[in-house]
């Protein structure tokens, strides 16, 4: 089987499907992005890589369609599989190529629709003709179906997962030392992109708060993004060069270290769906501090973490207090955390539903 893996991403998301795929089927993967592909997603063997910067930033089906319907004819796929659905899946709705699985990402869904008229009109011609839509929450789902009038068994829910032989929980004495960190220091562990819809400003103010007493403590940030330049402006002017570490985004082989020699994963998001980075955390078995976010609360509850509301500092001080001061809960939560990633976010077993999926769209 041909696929045609179209994404204006090139991230980490976008490296474990294509990770899985060229395992099973010729993969081209069409990239539509003012950003770089991420190195991992290069050194893949066998995966056919055109990645072009639209003429339009975010808006390739303006510029790009000419591209696109070459890129079709050439390639001939006996399937489109594209992800973020105004920017790319509106590509393949307005090809008129069949069978095209529409996988929305998040904000392309939660969020973005519902600040523009036009945007919305994109999603709803995509959820119109594409032939099937996998999301990776029920809140997804429910909100596909209530917005744009699929039916029940259009959509397929799934968490797209994570490699549980990578990410699991290891020594933070050893992973400390690796990453020539202090032994003693209470470490918390942010990993999101430096954009307005992760909260991180709101961590940034609750961190100031939280460390203003405290000479034990770290905030390691492992991010990049087009709030860099605030967030390190923000961290020099309240005197907070001790206290945050900022980091480039490391590969993905290198986070379970990162990730083992933390006791705190915090994403103070403003929307969200199904987080891998979250799934990640829970594996290593982390404290979590998460926003009160319908597709969050699908993994995570007083049992094994803590959940504030977005917007909220205060809420996300205090949250980082009750850690600090009470260490044994964060063992408590990490364990639970490892039994429901364990049973739930394995990508091995995940990835099987998309391939029924393929199967299907082809059959029909």
């Amino acid at each position: 089987m041909k696929v045609l893996y179209v994404s204006s991403n090139g991230g980490i998301h976008d490296y474990r499907f294509l990770k899985k795929l060229v395992n099973d089927y010729e993969v081209l993967f069409l990239h539509y992005a003012a950003g770089e592909i991420i190195d991992e997603i290069d050194k893949l063997d066998h995966l056919q890589i055109i990645s072009k910067k639209p003429a339009f930033r975010s808006m390739p089906l303006i510029s790009e369609r000419a591209h696109f319907k070459k890129a079709v004819e050439e390639f001939k796929p006996d399937l489109i599989h594209s992800g973020y659905v105004w920017q790319v899946g509106i590509l393949a709705a307005n090809s008129g190529f069949h069978p095209h699985l529409s996988m929305p990402w998040g904000s392309d869904i939660l969020i973005e629709p519902d600040k523009s008229f036009i945007r919305k009109r994109l999603v709803s011609k995509v959820m119109r003709s594409c032939d099937h839509v996998q999301c990776d929450a029920m809140f997804v789902k429910k909100k596909i179906i209530d917005d744009y009038g699929l039916p029940d068994d259009k959509i397929t829910v799934f968490p797209w997962g994570i490699n549980l032989r990578e990410f699991s929980s290891s020594d933070k004495s050893s992973a400390r030392k690796n990453l020539k960190l202090g032994e003693n220091k209470f470490i918390v562990l942010f990993n999101r992109h430096f954009e307005p819809v992760y909260g991180v400003n709101y961590l940034l103010d609750a961190f100031r708060k939280f460390c203003a007493d405290k000479n034990d403590v770290l905030l390691i940030m492992l991010s990049d993004g087009s709030g860099k330049n605030d967030v390190l402006k923000y961290i020099t002017e309240n005197g907070l060069d001790e206290q945050v570490q900022v980091i480039r985004r490391v590969p993905n082989k290198e986070l379970p270290e990162f990730l083992n020699a933390s006791d705190v994963y915090v994403s103070p998001s403003l929307s969200d769906g199904t987080s891998l980075s979250l799934l990640e955390a829970m594996a290593c078995g982390k404290g979590l501090i998460l926003t009160k976010l319908p597709a969050i609360q699908e993994w995570v509850n007083n049992e094994n973490g803590l959940l504030i509301s977005p917007h909220n500092s205060e809420e996300l001080c205090e949250s980082l207090n009750k850690y600090y001061y009470q260490r044994e809960l964060i063992e408590t939560h990490g364990n639970r955390s490892i039994l429901i990633a364990n049973e739930r976010a394995d990508w091995d077993r995940n990835y099987e539903k998309l391939k029924v999926i393929y199967e299907a769209l082809l059959r029909h």
